[in-house]
């Protein structure tokens, strides 16, 4: 009799016009910008997992660059993306345009990136300083590649201009090595190790003891969409968080359930993700903001930037998202 009394209950609660309108709500909907790079690999996993147990539909939009997605979130054809850290973010932010950086998407060491060519390594290229006036490949100008490309060269006495950069994608980069088209280049996972096991790239540099990883990429979303959507934007945030740390902490970039979803988004192949050096995530989202200066300042000098006064990081990023999910879910 009380199981039948709590039934009818139920039943009239859910037969109400709030709760009747609350349950035929349409999902919202999140565009998301991104490049097949496995650095991507937080916002894949939110994608895939984490925003449909929340309620939210979600669009995957694949694009040639981070302009081109930083572009379409300034536009509003997508809601969130990420990109390398540059002029291109730096420079929207300065103009007051409605984007913003809200989190690090991947840090990295530059040693893991840095790529040289085998067929010319301990021949005509013995060191780094041997690579001036060679090609040199990036995937695009003005971004943390180019930054990085940057202190890889300093290590040995060169700088940017000493080389001749060629612009492709990451996926070009492997078939340019092995062709002799470039002989180095900035080169994201799963890419050098790829590189690596087709027998045509090197990773010279050894990493130094205690070196920090460096923020390289960022997600961003549309500051004009997550003014008028508070919740659906935290409820992206908490999702990130809890991609990121899924990836993060324990053995993350190597778990089989990772792995695939990185698989559906990237051409690489399940035993070199397995074998890649994995990226670095904070499991609070933290990040070394030193950086920003040193990249602001290597930008202004190639006179990428179009303002003069470098931009603090409380400028560039608003993490005030990112603190009430870390709240929410707790510190890890």
């Amino acid at each position: 009799m009380r199981l039948r009394r709590v039934i009818a209950i139920a039943l009239l609660v859910l037969a109400s016009p709030g709760a009747l309108a609350w349950a035929q709500a349409p999902r919202p909907t999140v565009k998301i910008g991104y490049l097949p790079t496995d650095s991507f690999a937080a916002l894949f996993v939110m994608a895939e997992r984490y925003l449909p147990e929340a309620g939210v539909n979600v669009e995957t939009v694949r694009l040639a660059g981070g302009p081109e997605i930083l572009s379409q979130v300034v536009t509003g054809q997508l809601q969130v993306g990420g990109a390398g850290m540059g002029a291109a973010g730096f420079n929207a932010v300065a103009a007051g345009l409605p984007v913003e950086y809200i989190a690090p998407l991947h840090s990295g060491y530059i040693e893991d990136y840095f790529t040289v060519r085998k067929a010319v390594w301990g021949k005509e290229v013995k060191r780094v300083a041997d690579l001036k006036g060679r090609t040199v490949a990036l995937n695009i100008r003005g971004a943390a590649v180019e930054w990085m490309l940057e202190q890889a060269l300093k290590q040995d006495g060169l700088t940017i201009k000493d080389v001749q950069i060629r612009l492709m994608p990451f996926p070009d980069m492997v078939p340019a090595l092995e062709s002799g088209a470039v002989d180095a280049g900035i080169l994201s996972e799963p890419f050098p190790t790829l590189a690596e096991e087709k027998g045509v790239g090197v990773r010279p540099l050894p990493r130094p003891a205690g070196a920090k990883a460096t923020p390289i990429t960022a997600v961003f979303w549309n500051k004009d969409w997550a003014a008028a959507n508070p919740d659906l934007a935290h409820r992206v945030m908490v999702a990130f968080l809890r991609a990121a740390r899924d990836l993060a902490l324990g053995d993350g970039w190597k778990q089989g359930r990772n792995i695939e979803v990185i698989l559906k988004y990237t051409t690489a192949k399940a035993e070199v993700l397995k074998k890649a050096r994995p990226h670095v995530l904070d499991p609070n989202l933290e990040m070394d903001p030193g950086v920003l200066e040193s990249m602001q300042r290597f930008n202004a000098d190639l006179g990428y930037l179009k303002y003069k006064e470098l931009l603090p990081v409380t400028k560039l990023f608003n993490f005030a998202y990112r603190d009430r999910a870390v709240r929410e879910l707790g510190r890890k």
